[in-house]
């Protein structure tokens, strides 16, 4: 082969690498396999590894992103979590597109000026057509959630939700509108909570650093941090790992000053209380294994997160214990 031919391949694939990289927002590319015999369906892709099901010969299973490790296969049960399976006890029927994940990656901005007022006020569903099931998931990630006194939730009410959602609406996948609606009120704990509920959150930062998003459909797929969505990962923990956090976040409308990646990156150790609207962000597929990560997906156990937010305070003391979320006097405005 020649030297002109091998570096063209290789800035062609270095190309696709970053914007696979970069590209956050894009449903999981799945391929598809069909099970060819019974099969286990294991938690983690190793012999010793529990089965927290069988699969029964002739079943069609997602295969998640082509994500193989050693003998097995990365896949997800339709309305089921994700797992793993023997490649040798399945056939594949199609293999997964991933270019198309590159594409979105270069998508350009869809209004003109290319401004996030021209974006809130023009495109109130975003790049998105106004009457799909994306346009109302970029609608409701604008949504402010209803006035009124938030519920306190916990981690574990995240862990309920997404048990919950995934059943009801399945993950890694469109909901339609009319469907949406069978997430709006799950028993919880803390009671009935959904999709637009006003929440609040007692959290730390995770080991993972804010960030803004890298031009969403939501927001006209516009650059910079100034016009789109600030990412940040929060655990139950001091610096607890993202793979046992959620992700809440910020959006750009009348987003305060102060409120930046940088300026987020102080509150590293602090006690939080984060209030916001709950949302269910169908177009991700949970990445709560760190043993076993998945590329190209957040880093996360539950899809639910609180977005947008609408208040962020600092716990005036030194421990978590020695805030209240239902005193105000135990907390500060960032």
């Amino acid at each position: 082969m020649k030297r002109s031919l091998l570096i063209g391949l290789t800035i062609s694939l270095t190309c696709l690498t970053m914007a696979i990289a970069t590209a956050e927002e894009d449903i999981p590319v799945f391929g598809q396999v069909t099970t060819n015999r019974k099969t286990a369906f294991k938690v983690a892709p190793n012999a010793q590894a529990p089965a927290t099901r069988t699969i029964e010969p002739n079943t069609d299973l997602r295969w998640v992103r082509g994500d193989r490790k050693g003998k097995y296969l990365r896949v997800m049960v339709p309305k089921g979590p994700t797992g793993w399976v023997l490649a040798a006890d399945v056939k594949t029927v199609v293999k997964p597109d991933l270019s198309s994940i590159a594409l979105e990656a270069q998508a350009q901005p869809c209004v003109s000026p290319e401004t996030i007022n021209a974006c809130t006020t023009k495109k109130p569903t975003g790049c998105a057509a106004p009457d799909s099931a994306h346009g109302l998931l970029n609608q409701l990630k604008r949504t402010m959630p209803p006035e009124g006194t938030p519920v306190t939730v916990t981690f574990e009410t995240f862990s309920q939700l997404q048990s919950a959602a995934v059943e009801l609406v399945d993950q890694g996948a469109e909901i339609e509108p009319s469907d949406r609606d069978k997430i709006k009120s799950i028993d919880t704990a803390e009671g009935k909570l959904g999709e637009g509920s006003l929440v609040r959150l007692v959290a730390f930062l995770s080991e993972g650093k804010p960030h803004a998003n890298t031009g969403e459909s939501v927001n006209c797929n516009l650059k910079s941090e100034a016009n789109n969505d600030l990412h940040i990962s929060v655990t139950e923990r001091k610096n607890g790992s993202e793979f046992d956090g959620i992700v809440v976040e910020m959006i750009p409308q009348d987003r305060p000053d102060n409120w930046t990646s940088a300026d987020l990156k102080t509150l590293r150790g602090k006690v939080l209380l984060i209030e916001g609207a709950l949302l269910y962000d169908n177009m991700h597929v949970t990445n709560g294994d760190e043993n076993n990560p998945l590329s190209g997906q957040p880093k996360r156990f539950s899809l639910w997160e609180i977005h947008p937010i609408t208040s962020l305070k600092i716990c005036k003391k030194a421990a978590v214990s020695q805030c209240d979320p239902e005193r105000t006097s135990d907390w500060k405005e960032f």
